[in-house]
This record gives C-alpha cells, sequence and structure tokens, in this order.
C-alpha cells in the first residue's frame, strides 16, 4: 500500500534537527508515535492513515533514525531519547497526548511516562516488554548489520526473506523511508551507520537490571495496552501476560499474523485494537485496578518454600521451644517428687545413724513459677508472631486475585503442613536428651503424658503447583 495525506516536518530540539510525519486534523487529540531500532516514524503509516480522521498524528523520527539528525558525540541514551520527545512535546505545545511505542521507541516511552508523568494520558505499547528473547534481538542485529550498500531490489529481497509476511510491494514502500542513495549510486540505511559497527562503542538505551527494568513497567498507573505480534520472536507470551499482570491498568492484545513488527504486519487488527481501547478508555470504561497483582501471599508462600528447604522455620522451633519448656517442666517436678518420697523412706535409718552424718543434699528444685513465666511467655511471643501474620494474610487476601489467593494459601498450607511435621520430633530429641531419669518406669510414663500434649504431626495434604532491543 502506498500511504499518502501525511506532512513531512522537523523542529531542533537539543541541537538536533528531528524530522516527523503529521496526520488528521491539527484541532484533533494528538498521538505520538515511537518507531522501533534502525526504522523511522513511517512504520505506522498503516495505522496513521486509518486513525486520521478521529486523531492528529505525529510519527517522530528518533535521533540517528530516518530523517533526523545523528548525535555527533554518539549520545544514543534512554536519557537522550526522553528529553528529545519532552523538548518535541514543548515545541508543539502539547499539554496531554497518547503515546504508542514500539521496540525501542517503547521502553523509551516507558521512561518518558516515569521521568515526565502527567503529560502522556494513555501508553500504548507495542511488542516491548521488560525482557526480550535473545533469538529475536539476534535476528534484527544481525539483519540491520548486514551489508552497508546493496542494490535497492537488494535490499527489498533480504528484507522480504526477513518478514515474509509482507508483500514485496509493502516492502518496497517501507524500503523507500529507510534507505538512501550513496554516491556510487547504490543504497544505504539512513541511520546511524556507527550503529552497524561492533566495534564502534556505540550503545542504545541503558544498563539496567532486570529488576529495575521491571520496576519502571510497575510504575506506571496510566491505562496502558500491550499489544504482542502472535509470531513475534522478541516478545514471548510468558512475559506479556506476566507485564500485564503487574501493571497496574495494563491489558493484553495479541495479533494474529504478526510478527515484530504489528503495525505493518496485520495493520487492520493493530488499528482496531488500538481505537478499541483508545475509545473504551475515552468512555470511562477501563477503570485503574485497584492494585498491582503482585501478590505479597504469593511471596510468602516462596519464602515459606525456602525456609522448608533450608530446615525448620523460626514457627516450628517456637513451637518446639514452648512444648520443650513445658515438658522439662513437667519432668523436673516428677523427679523432685520421686527425691522427696526416698527421702522419707530413708528418713528412720538417718534418725537411728545420728545427726552426725549430714545427709546428701537435695536435687535442685525446678521452680515451677519460672517455667510456668517462660512458657506464657513463648506463647505470647507466638501469638504476636500469628496476629503480625494474619494481619500480612488479611492485606494480601484484599489485594489479591480470589482465585490466586487461593492457589497460593493451598500452597502455604502445604508447606506449612511439610514444616510443621518436624516440631514433635525435634521436641523428643530434646526431652530423650534432657531427661535420662525418664528411662524409670514412673518417670517415663510421664513423659509419654507430657509428650501427649503436643499436637500430632499434621498430615500431608496434596498440592498442585500453579504454578528490546535496548
Amino acid at each position: 500500500m502506498v500511504t499518502a495525506g501525511y506532512i513531512e516536518r522537523s523542529v531542533t530540539v537539543n541541537g538536533l534537527k528531528l524530522a516527523y510525519q503529521e496526520w488528521g486534523d491539527p484541532n484533533a487529540p494528538p498521538i505520538v508515535m515511537l518507531h522501533g531500532f534502525g526504522v523511522s516514524g513511517h512504520m505506522f503509516d498503516e495505522f496513521a492513515e486509518r486513525m486520521q480522521d478521529r486523531y492528529r498524528l505525529l510519527a517522530l523520527d528518533q535521533r540517528g533514525h530516518g530523517d533526523s539528525d545523528w548525535s555527533e558525540s554518539g549520545d544514543y541514551s534512554r536519557e537522550a531519547f526522553v528529553e528529545d520527545l519532552e523538548g518535541f512535546r514543548k515545541a508543539l505545545g502539547l499539554e496531554k497526548f497518547v503515546l504508542i511505542g514500539h521496540s525501542m521507541g517503547g521502553l523509551n516511552a516507558v521512561s518518558y511516562v516515569n521521568r515526565y508523568p502527567g503529560h502522556a494520558t494513555v501508553l500504548v505499547l507495542v511488542d516491548v516488554g521488560p525482557e526480550s528473547s535473545k533469538e529475536g534481538v539476534d535476528n534484527i542485529v544481525r539483519f540491520t548489520r548486514g551489508p552497508d550498500e546493496l542494490e535497492f531490489e537488494e535490499f527489498v529481497q533480504m528484507a522480504h526473506r526477513f518478514n515474509p509476511r509482507r508483500t514485496l510491494e509493502n516492502i518496497r514502500e517501507r524500503m523507500r523511508h529507510r534507505l538512501k542513495p550513496t554516491d556510487s549510486g547504490k543504497w544505504t540505511w539512513k541511520f546511524d551507520r556507527r550503529f552497524r559497527q561492533p566495534d564502534s562503542g556505540l550503545t542504545v538505551g541503558w544498563r539496567l537490571s532486570s529488576d529495575e527494568l521491571w520496576q519502571l513497567f510497575r510504575n506506571i498507573d496510566i491505562p496502558t495496552l500491550l499489544v504482542r505480534g502472535a509470531e513475534s520472536d522478541v516478545l514471548s507470551a510468558e512475559v506479556a501476560e506476566r507485564c500485564v499482570q503487574e501493571m497496574p491498568a495494563a491489558r493484553l492484545v495479541t495479533i494474529p499474523g504478526a510478527g515484530h513488527s504489528v503495525p505493518g504486519d496485520n495493520p487492520d487488527a493493530f488499528t482496531e485494537a488500538v481505537a478499541s481501547f483508545l475509545a473504551e478508555v475515552e468512555r470511562g470504561e477501563f477503570p485503574p485496578r485497584a492494585a498491582a497483582e503482585e501478590p505479597p501471599l504469593e511471596r510468602l508462600v516462596e519464602e515459606q518454600t525456602a525456609a522448608r528447604r533450608r530446615g525448620p522455620g523460626l514457627l516450628t522451633l517456637v513451637l518446639a521451644g514452648a512444648g520443650a519448656v513445658i515438658a522439662l517442666a513437667g519432668i523436673g517436678f516428677a523427679v523432685r517428687k520421686a527425691s522427696e518420697r526416698r527421702r522419707e523412706r530413708r528418713a528412720p535409718v538417718r534418725r537411728l545413724a545420728g545427726a552426725a552424718k549430714t545427709a546428701a543434699p537435695p536435687l535442685p528444685p525446678v521452680d515451677l513459677e519460672l517455667a510456668r513465666a517462660r512458657a506464657a511467655e513463648t506463647v505470647a511471643r507466638l501469638a504476636e508472631v500469628g496476629a503480625r501474620g494474619t494481619k500480612r494474610a488479611r492485606r494480601a487476601i484484599d489485594e489479591v486475585d480470589l482465585a490466586r489467593a487461593r492457589a497460593a494459601a493451598a500452597e502455604a498450607l502445604a508447606a506449612l503442613g511439610e514444616t510443621g511435621r518436624h516440631a514433635p520430633e525435634v521436641l523428643r530429641g530434646t526431652v530423650q536428651r534432657v531427661a535420662p531419669a525418664a528411662r524409670r518406669p514412673a518417670k517415663r510414663g510421664l513423659a509419654r503424658r507430657a509428650l501427649g500434649l503436643l499436637p500430632r504431626p499434621a498430615r500431608r495434604r496434596k498440592s498442585r503447583r500453579f504454578g528490546w532491543l535496548a
């Protein structure tokens, strides 16, 4: 499809001339579009042509790409792209706008919304997430680092092999915006040639950890549509689904018959998805969810599972300690009573032997009041731990989806059951070490009664585990 109806414009921002294409009525609600690596704003031509009767569409050629200037210093950091967008917004007098970003442009959009909140009212991310598949990224790098100069038709054939979803006619039109003629009569890429030199030291974007990048996505609380190509080798379905779950107000749409370059692979379905979402937001039918789905209860389950691998957890040790205190107090009481009975039986013999012989000192008595106090203190601490755990669990239940909470709770119960059944074994070992006297019949019976006060090991419960390009 040969597109028409747009005006080529430019504006100077941060010392660079930035080119852009403008579609639609200048008084209509604006949409700003950011392309991916190696291409230009023209990647949105089909979409803009279909939406120009409703919106003012502005497709920006980002620095180093399309007809915009290259950075002499080689600054293609994420911060530089973001400041370019903010300068572009100010130059055009845009206060509120819809922001669409594809791939590299999507990450620039995410960073912009974090850096300058309040201007973008709706965010559309196209085949981009906090993580990218290495295979897909490598394919793009190999394609963009191919031959630097070729005949125009040779570039067309190369691009068609890279993306056979497009027709040759469509690719020819797209390549006219991505290539420029050389003095030799051949053609070369428009984007900064230093990107195609592995030893140039040029980098695009930021160097954030995976956790930091995920957090930038979670920080976005405006209505967000994540569009993924069903045949994409850059954004996996798993990452896309997790992304919208962890963002406060996001929805995922998968476009059939599309790879990474969704807007051109299936422009009709892409346009319909975006137009429907924007209409829903404008009608107020897409409110943000009450809270991001990053369930604290799941983290509690993970923590408990890790603790189970390490050994008995705090709760188990507290229970074992409380039981040991009670059992030792009972055994001590039994020993004391037995000693008193022995002294009573030997009293007549001692009187006959005379007071010259001093009786052997009795075993130190067990302070029952102290034992009771320690046991009460232990139980109080256990209640405090339980109260905090209950409070956290209640907050978690309020924040998570009921179905996910049920699955997580089942996992937690299984983990606690697996751990808690070790408590009586720990206690039995303790009693056997500290009270050898309990082997005698009288004391052994009392020890059994003390152990009988403890809960039986929790039964096993069956559980099912439910589980760019910079």
